[in-house]
């Protein structure tokens, strides 16, 4: 509570007119004390009725109209202006997007951007949980590994704003947090030109500069960003300032297009505070709440919120018992992204339950997930996930992994739900199933029709976990892991080598065009389209394996090792152990399904990569000069997006999400994992 209010008493400080003021801080202690809130805390800030960026960028989408430059300047140099002042006092906002801006409207049309005025700024951080309620489509690659927002974070938040507002849609693209967070982490974004062929070269440069992964590559500040954005777009930046005694944008020895070091070592100066600003004590609060007709307002609102959910409850369906069979939901794996090169951690590391149809727990009870291991594995302790809470029926619980970021596939294969007294629970269901209630396993029985006699488990933990491939050659994390990882390796080799002709560097479009080679083909095959002689550039370790590679014409079964022989590419590896685990009698259709649909992926893959080893050849029949040429950009421009939608999956313009590429088909991959949730019933 210190930390929140010592966070709150700082951002008070800020006196801006594109900064919604603060103006009181309620904590109301919780009466309950079963509860696991402590207090409620209820913020008073000035009343604004207005629509954010994010109901403005809807409404345009919808529309289909494109944002003017200089009313895009406009609302730039606002933003900019309020940022920078928060930076230089020491305050960073980390939590930059379109729902925390508000926009002042004027009154003439909601067509026009109106005046931007901030909000949420970092003290919402300290009542996030450790799951985080930040949206992944605006956080910064730091932020993403865990390091504390700086000035650059906000920096990078308003790249994906501009993005977005140039483009409709945002740089990276998914319907999981997780995979919109490798991206931000791995993948170059699509180039704004490519999304809309309106945008300059030098307003893209703007964009793509702003969204560098490294920090120290970004604009130094905001007033910077803002700057090279009216250059790009030829628009004059609008003189503004305000009676904190800030300086209005000036354009002196600012080149919009050269990396200026960064003025802050962590993106902003010591914190100072504005002359005179002061922020009330604790016992100025008290006096204030109970003078303020904001405190009666709270009061009346906590008592009606509490009379609408006490009729809430009473008017609700009770759910009942589903029927022996009936399946209730799912439970399937998800990667935090938390990576060891040496070890498959950070992978298949948290899991995400969603049930329907659960009773309530009766009085003094509650639900509790467990993970166990193999059926025939007897020495392993059951894994507690935590206790789940029933709302209307439904369960929605996210387990996000312990510190070491184990990989949960690669140790269990069975779910429990148990019901169990809520103050003292078992620390092993196992010795009593009275209090199992729903339960699910992938099996682990292998097929009498799989050659080297393994099973679906086998084969999952193949694809997510471990493979006989993999293990020999000293790479972990499963064939799912590597084909996305060695695929967002080439779609970056592929934009650095189309980024080094605009600098007109010969040598490393020649470099880049071999590694590309080296991964597409493996290190073993890369030697048929190169010249001869030609050393290998790529990572000997993580090229062992090609991306493509030719099939073998007498293959093995799914999970021979290749040992002392060459292995085929990825994506013959995973389609033959995809098949090797829906072979099993208990493939459900759904499963079944779904491979079809990840085969489908697979070869439109198979094609992309072909495209860009097919560029990559040609360019490297090219001496220095044509390489420089325009015929040998349009072949790079073609290389980096094949490339980008090998790894990433091209736009669905019907509902704006990505389509294909070699992270939907991993997503997809920890979707055959799933586990498909029943009711208990005991073996009779």
């Amino acid at each position: 509570m210190l930390e929140f209010r010592h966070s709150i008493e700082r951002v008070a400080s800020l006196k801006h007119p594109n900064i919604v003021p603060l103006r009181n801080m309620l904590v109301f202690p919780s009466s309950d004390p079963d509860t696991s809130i402590a207090s409620m805390i209820c913020i008073v800030m000035d009343y604004a009725e207005e629509q954010t960026l994010a109901d403005y960028l809807q409404h345009t989408k919808s529309a289909g109209k494109i944002r003017p430059g200089s009313e895009m300047v406009r609302l730039f140099t606002s933003l900019s202006l309020a940022i920078d002042y928060a930076h230089q006092q020491g305050i960073i906002h980390g939590n930059l997007n379109p729902g925390s801006i508000l926009l002042k409207s004027d009154g003439n049309t909601s067509d026009q951007i109106g005046e931007p005025l901030l909000i949420d700024f970092d003290y919402t951080r300290l009542l996030r949980n450790t799951s985080g309620a930040t949206s992944p489509f605006y956080l910064s690659p730091e932020q993403i590994r865990g390091h504390p927002a700086t000035g650059q974070s906000d920096i990078y938040s308003l790249g994906v704003i501009l993005y977005e507002l140039c483009t409709s849609v945002l740089p990276f693209r998914g319907n999981r947090p997780v995979a919109i967070m490798m991206q931000h982490l791995n993948a170059p974004p699509t180039p704004p030109e490519v999304m809309n062929t309106t945008i300059s070269s030098a307003l893209s440069s703007v964009i793509l500069r702003s969204l560098a992964k490294e920090p120290e590559k970004r604009f130094p500040d905001a007033s910077s960003l803002t700057i090279a954005l009216a250059h790009a777009l030829n628009t004059p930046v609008p003189e503004m300032s305000y009676n904190n005694g800030q300086q209005p944008l000036s354009h002196t020895d600012f080149e919009p297009f050269v990396e200026p070091a960064p003025s802050h070592k962590n993106g902003a100066s010591t914190p100072t505070s504005p002359p005179g600003t002061t922020f009330p004590s604790e016992a100025e609060f008290r006096r204030r709440r109970k003078n303020s007709p904001w405190y009666i307002i709270c009061i009346l609102l906590l008592l009606l919120a509490s009379l609408g959910t006490m009729v809430t409850l009473l008017l609700l369906p009770q759910s009942k018992p589903a029927a022996p069979n009936q399946l209730v939901g799912h439970a399937f794996f998800l990667s935090s992204g938390q990576f060891n090169a040496d070890s498959p951690q950070g992978i298949n590391d948290e899991l995400q339950v969603d049930l329907a149809g659960i009773p309530d727990p009766p009085t003094g009870k509650s639900y509790y997930a467990w993970l166990l291991a193999d059926q025939n594995v007897s020495e392993s302790l059951p894994m507690l996930l935590g206790s789940l809470h029933v709302e209307q029926g439904k369960i929605h619980f996210l387990y996000p992994g312990d510190q070491q970021h184990i990989n949960l596939l690669g140790m269990t294969s069975r779910f429990l739900l148990t019901l169990d007294d809520a103050q003292h629970p078992t620390n092993n269901p196992l010795l009593d199933t009275n209090s199992w209630r729903y339960y699910a396993f992938i099996p682990l029985i292998p097929s009498s029709i799989d050659k080297l006699h393994f099973s679906m488990l086998d084969h999952l933990r193949h694809l997510l976990f471990e493979s006989p491939e993999l293990i020999t050659r000293n790479l972990h994390g499963g064939l799912a892991f590597w084909l996305v990882r060695n695929s967002a390796t080439v779609s970056a080799l592929a934009n650095s080598a189309r980024d080094a002709w605009h600098n007109k560097d010969a040598a490393t479009i020649h470099n880049q065009v071999i590694r590309i080679l080296d991964y597409v083909d493996g290190k073993s095959f890369a030697q048929t389209d190169l010249p001869p002689g030609t050393p290998l550039l790529a990572d000997a370790r993580t090229s062992q394996i090609a991306l493509l590679g030719p099939a073998p014409q007498n293959p093995d079964a799914p999970g021979y090792a290749y040992k002392n022989e060459v292995p085929p590419g990825y994506v013959y590896l995973i389609s033959e152990h995809m098949a090797g685990a829906i072979q099993s009698s208990q493939t459900t259709p759904d499963q079944r399904k779904l491979a079809v649909q990840i085969n489908k992926k697979l070869d439109q893959v198979t094609r992309l990569c072909g495209q860009v080893q097919h560029d990559a050849k040609q360019l490297l029949s090219m001496n220095n000069a044509q390489l420089l040429q325009p015929a040998a950009q349009a072949l790079l421009n073609d290389m980096a997006t094949q490339a980008q939608y090998a790894y990433t999956g091209q736009l669905d313009l019907s509902n704006g999400q990505p389509d294909g590429g070699t992270q939907w088909i991993y997503n997809n991959l920890q979707r055959l994992a799933a586990f498909d949730i029943k009711p208990y019933v005991a073996k009779q």
